[in-house]
């Protein structure tokens, strides 16, 4: 009895053994004595796992002793060629399949999860193709035809085809990584809306439900506590999506659903990792003016609470002094008050300026970029200056002749100060570290717009001032 028990156990630990780590085989038929590439997606990158050996009959091996994480993976051949597949719970299978025909061609044994993944990309392809032939057709037909109309049914046909395909894979596939993929990829579906009859502007009403309900249920498909999902090519393209184009370009907006997002992450560690660190770094540089807003509440509410284990406190520290130089002009804050003087050596207080609209220029004569926006400046004062406009002029340079020629010359008749020691702080407290920077305060200087181009100015000063 001892003897079978400890059979049992010796058979079992022998299992235990085989099935650890990752085993995949694979066979390219037409590929021989050279090496191929096991690589993964990451967000929108790519980056390599391994290499192996491709042997005379077309054979590789990818092993290891440890599990690889869980994403897709491609495969990358000499010619700079490559298939995708899956890597989930199961590492040991093998992949067969032909250099001329990748994707076509592939199979694998021991994975019923990437069986069905390949027949889902040659499903896809196949529709994709027929899609670009009818989208053709439809630009070679005349609009408002009985032929249009052919065209267009039949590519909303094809549109039914992949939406129930998708349904089918994810009933078929229950609980798989497969699944969640295609539901990362699987567009909400919308109610239908009942409009009031008395409804002023039915169309604009749908619009504001449709985009209310888009903007609570965009993430209801995405798996967003399945990290194998950060090794994809969809997962960040889908998040990207949703505050790039579905939520209003409003910081406060992108603040409140960005928590709600992340929040939906904290059951996974590496998911909720991957939300804050690419949130933060979408909106640490970000071209739309006020998002540094958005910056500065994700890395005080996540990285300086201590949330962000995962950083060293030398990067942590970066981020605490990127966020105190931030927070003192933001928008909606009032703008630091400073005492310099001007050009005529008297002292001059920022908060002392009268002026519905105040435009705050950092700048210097010898910037070639300020060359350009001076005189557009100087023109757009001249014409606003009646009703309301000041500009303050901050030199930033120590060379006060240049710069009093400068502005006699050029007749910039605004108010000009300069603060050659730095006294005040000025570049700190507006985070200037180039020229020109254009602030905007209001009547009780309070920044109403900041680093706005030359270019959008007078329309943003239209807008305030009539």
């Amino acid at each position: 009895m001892k003897k079978i028990f400890a059979l049992v156990v010796l058979t079992l630990m022998t299992l235990t053994a085989c099935t650890q780590g990752h085993k995949i085989d694979v066979k390219i038929d037409g590929l021989k004595d050279t090496t191929i590439i096991l690589g993964y997606h990451f967000g929108e990158k790519k980056f390599v796992s391994d290499t192996a050996l491709v042997d005379s009959g077309g054979k590789a091996v990818f092993q290891g002793d440890s599990l690889l994480p869980g994403g897709m993976y491609l495969i990358i051949l000499p010619q700079h060629t490559y298939f995708d597949f899956l890597i989930s719970d199961n590492q040991h299978f093998s992949i067969h399949t032909g250099v001329d025909s990748l994707t076509h061609s592939l199979s694998f044994k021991n994975s019923k999860e990437n069986t069905a993944f390949a027949n889902y990309q040659r499903f896809m392809a196949d529709k994709q193709q027929k899609m670009a032939e009818l989208r053709k057709q439809l630009q070679a037909v005349a609009k408002n035809t009985d032929e249009e109309q052919k065209v267009i049914d039949q590519m909303n046909l094809l549109d039914t085809e992949v939406k129930n395909y998708w349904d089918r894979v994810i009933n078929e596939n229950p609980g798989t990584f497969f699944a969640n993929i295609i539901r990362t990829l699987k567009p909400i579906e919308f109610p239908t809306f009942d409009i009031p009859e008395n409804a002023g502007n039915p169309d604009s009403l749908k619009w504001v439900m449709s985009y209310r309900y888009n903007q609570q249920h965009y993430f209801d498909n995405i798996a967003l506590t399945d990290d194998r999902l950060i090794r994809t090519p969809f997962l960040q393209n889908r998040i990207d999506n949703y505050f790039d184009r579905v939520l209003l370009p409003i910081p406060d907006t992108i603040k409140l659903y960005a928590d709600k997002v992340i929040e939906k992450t904290r059951p996974n560690d590496k998911m909720f990792q991957f939300m804050v660190s690419h949130l933060l770094s979408k909106y640490q540089n970000h071209s739309i003016m006020g998002m540094d807003g958005v910056f500065v509440h994700l890395a005080e509410k996540y990285y300086l609470s201590g949330d962000a284990t995962w950083l060293s406190s030398e990067l942590l520290t970066q981020i605490a002094n990127r966020v105190n130089e931030l927070k003192p002009n933001l928008i909606g804050e009032i703008a630091p008050n400073f005492r310099m003087m001007d050009i005529n050596g008297k002292m001059r207080e920022l908060h002392d300026v009268k002026g519905k609209l105040i435009v705050l220029y950092f700048w210097e004569p010898g910037c070639s970029h300020c060359k350009k926006v001076t005189p557009q400046l100087k023109d757009i004062y001249s014409r606003y200056k009646q009703i309301g406009l000041e500009v303050v002029a901050v030199y930033t340079q120590t060379e006060m002749d240049k710069w009093k020629e400068y502005v006699a010359t050029n007749e910039l008749n605004w108010i000009n100060v300069w603060d050659p020691n730095r006294i005040t702080n000025y570049h700190k407290f507006y985070d200037i570290y180039s020229t020109p920077t254009l602030y905007i305060l209001d009547a009780n200087k309070k920044i109403i717009g900041k680093r706005i181009g030359i270019e959008s100015l007078e329309k943003f000063i239209q807008e305030e001032l009539y």
